[in-house]
């Protein structure tokens, strides 16, 4: 039963129910909502045999004719007023409450739509691999997402050994798994990662994870590249190299050779990745290194999967300052917020907190193991007026495809390279090797 509150009666009878009224929610109408059209009724009052089927003298019948009004006016009234409790009931609380949880799957409903229009990137994936890739591959298409960073992994042990060849298998081993799977494509560009999705594909953007992995040469980088790799990790996590250093621990403060941030060799390598075109990763890096490379750097950084310092939960690895934060925007890079780890809550605080120090052109997200993360964190940020369809469409993935696209657009600018490491940088390992002449 509706109920009406006994405020002061509003006579509704000059009011208009067949005007269509509008509510709007991130740019997009309660009528985009699946939400059934409420259609105003049609009442019509008709006389006849059934009213009165004998007539009176004049005054009488002047008396029923107005009672006959009067009757047909308050009918008339009540209509009215349902109407407009309907209409109220329906309309008006989606327009103001679509920010509450009483309608989440209203805003869940929006979201879906929105990334049909522009592709999720769910950052760089963990344990990507033949062994667990249905597991995976399903995981991806529940979470929405609508293309990923594969990082090929090398272990830091294979460093100085067979490092190279790892890396070489690793990215055979990727696409044999993408070739065999039609909800995959690999692409190398930003405009084929946006046609990829159009398509209803999951764009894979492969790359490496350490420096480790191209043997001190920037001959392999370019093999690398040639094969199809577009973004390379400097360093992976607590992997120090020859010629950059990784966020160093108490163990690597003991070991001498070392470096505690980037060497004359490692400009170099920084040089050639941006002159082939390719991402340049930078989340592992020790601070020191993370502003050298933000200072030389020629192109757009990524920082994936991290957190801002003065807001993470000390269950995230990758913890950025906020000066680094700063230097981050001026580079036009964009920093992966890790959300993982984190509640829904916890994780809008520190995607906030970004965009607040750095600017919404610099934020984007990470990965998560829970399909419905995504979804739950993207419906939540919909109740906030800040975030409207443009600015959660840079979110998820339209910041990430600049990053890429400036990349490309910085390809062939720079002289290539054709130095190789000093000798000296590496002769206190046990480096395999042949001499050179």
């Amino acid at each position: 039963m509706i109920s009406v509150s006994n405020h002061e009666f509003v006579d509704l009878r000059h009011q208009q129910p067949q005007c269509k009224t509008h509510f709007v929610f991130t740019d997009i109408e309660i009528a985009d909502l699946d939400i059934p059209e409420i259609s105003s009724a049609k009442y019509q009052l008709k006389n006849g045999n059934a009213i009165g089927a004998y007539k009176k003298d004049s005054s009488s019948s002047s008396i029923a004719s107005i009672s006959r009004k009067n009757k047909g006016r308050k009918i008339v009234a009540v209509v009215i007023i349902l109407l407009a409790i309907v209409l109220f009931g329906a309309g008006i609380p989606i327009g103001l409450q679509l920010r509450s949880s009483s309608l989440l799957e209203a805003r869940l409903s929006f979201i879906k739509r929105l990334l049909t229009e522009y592709p999720l990137i769910g950052g760089s994936l963990n344990s990507l691999s033949e062994s667990n890739f249905s597991q995976n591959y399903f995981q991806i298409r529940e979470s929405m997402v609508g293309a990923i960073l594969w990082p090929v992994r090398v272990p830091c042990q294979a460093q100085y050994l067979d490092a190279v060849q790892l890396a070489l298998e690793g990215i055979d081993e990727a696409k044999r798994i993408v070739d065999r799977t039609s909800g995959f494509r690999i692409v190398s560009t930003a405009d084929e990662m946006e046609q990829a999705h159009n398509e209803g594909k999951i764009g894979v953007l492969l790359g490496l994870e350490g420096g480790h992995s191209l043997g001190s040469s920037v001959a392999v980088l370019r093999m690398f590249f040639s094969l199809g790799a577009r973004f390379i990790s400097l360093t992976s996590f607590e992997c120090s190299n020859s010629w950059i250093a990784a966020h160093i621990t108490r163990e690597q403060l003991f070991e001498e050779s070392t470096p505690t941030s980037m060497t004359e060799f490692g400009k170099i390598v920084l040089k050639e990745i941006n002159r082939l075109g390719m991402i340049v990763e930078i989340s592992h890096l020790s601070e020191p290194s993370m502003m050298q490379v933000l200072n030389s750097a020629k192109a757009p950084l990524l920082v994936s999967n991290a957190s801002p310092a003065a807001s993470s939960s000390a269950n995230i690895t990758n913890i950025i300052p906020d000066h680094v934060l700063s230097a981050l925007s001026s580079n036009g890079g964009v920093l992966s917020i890790c959300i993982d780890k984190l509640s829904v809550k916890e994780a809008i605080h520190n995607i906030n907190y970004v965009r607040a120090l750095a600017g919404l052109d610099h934020v984007g997200l990470g990965p998560t193991a829970s399909p419905k993360k995504y979804a739950l964190l993207l419906a939540e940020l919909a109740r906030d007026r800040l975030w409207n369809n443009a600015s959660l469409k840079k979110l998820v993935g339209g910041n990430i495809v600049r990053v890429l696209r400036e990349v490309e657009m910085n390809r062939n600018k720079e002289a290539l390279s054709e130095d190789w490491i000093p000798q000296e940088e590496i002769e206190a390992n046990a480096y395999c090797r042949y001499p050179e002449p």
